[in-house]
């Protein structure tokens, strides 16, 4: 498969280095994605993508990939449909993204090694320490340094024992911005993060980023069940994972995502970026609460 030479190429999109573009040719549309050379995995996505249409899950098809001294970039199937906007997701949709990822774990158990991300050492009460001393250093008080320094004193207290934690081949960044549908049906795109995680860490990742409720930052702990129930149907949490989600989760977010302001930021990814700051910011009061919830007995009946 190749894209002709006469092909019209738009920018549909561009955030932290990656660009994407829409091929058109007379016949045949296509999605050309260019990374810089830091990015690492790209050439794994055809795999990964082929091994998942083999097994029943809809993803893009990865056409090829080129990587050269300046820069990479692949040539993927061009999906029809709509990505739905951040916390959009009616209550079908929710029970459609909760299966499809459950199934995505399932599926990707039996597709070899891959690199571990956020592993025991990134867990570390020292990280957050460490991440503590740096933002007590920096000079003024700006509200936004203080809010950080609060929530980054808060996750140096937890306890996350990754030994006990389920680690599964995944996605790398699933959320709803990582969809497309169509006529009830999803397709899972955007393959360059694959990597082994913490289930836990991507469900809620997933459920926060496509229920309306979560919008204002509160997490309903009945929804949040029953979403893990669809998960559940075909891949499986342990009790420390459900007991651990809100911790893990919280920890993740605040020594990865970006604080405000959001000035560096691309337009696209803004909503994510304040959708998480609201959600670390009630996790500060309630992360041991909804722990307790998604602890209870009657989540396993």
């Amino acid at each position: 498969m190749h894209i002709a030479r006469t092909a019209r190429l738009e920018l549909i999109e561009q955030h932290f280095g990656t660009k994407i573009y829409l091929a058109q040719t007379e016949q045949h549309k296509f999605i050309v994605k260019t990374l810089p050379l830091s990015v690492k995995g790209m050439e794994n996505e055809g795999r990964v993508t082929d091994y998942l249409r083999e097994n029943g899950i809809p993803v893009a098809r990865v056409f090829s990939t080129i990587k050269t001294d300046e820069m990479q970039f692949h040539v993927q199937e061009f999906i029809e449909g709509e990505t739905p906007a951040v916390n959009t997701a009616p209550d079908w949709m929710l029970d459609e993204i909760a299966g499809l990822l459950g199934r995505i774990h399932h599926a990707l158990a039996g597709c070899g090694s891959m690199d571990i991300r956020f592993g025991r050492d990134f867990f570390r009460k020292r990280n957050a320490k460490d991440a503590l001393r740096r933002y007590a250093r920096q000079p003024g008080n700006s509200s936004e340094v203080e809010e950080r320094i609060k929530h980054l004193k808060r996750i140096s207290q937890f306890d996350i024992d990754t030994r006990r934690l389920t680690y599964v081949n995944s996605h790398g960044d699933f959320h709803i911005g990582q969809v497309i549908e169509k006529d009830g049906a999803l397709t899972a795109i955007d393959w360059t993060s694959a990597c082994k995680l913490p289930a836990c860490l991507e469900v809620m990742t997933s459920y926060v980023s496509a229920d309306p409720l979560c919008a204002d930052g509160t997490i309903d702990a009945a929804r949040l069940r029953k979403y893990i129930g669809g998960y559940e149907k075909h891949a499986r949490l342990s009790a420390y994972d459900l007991r651990m989600m809100p911790y893990v989760y919280y920890f993740q977010q605040i020594m990865c995502h970006y604080p405000p302001p959001y000035d560096n930021v691309a337009e696209s990814y803004r909503p994510i970026c304040g959708l998480i700051n609201r959600v670390t910011g009630w996790l500060y009061d309630h992360a041991q609460a909804l722990s307790t919830e998604l602890s209870k007995e009657e989540h396993h009946a």
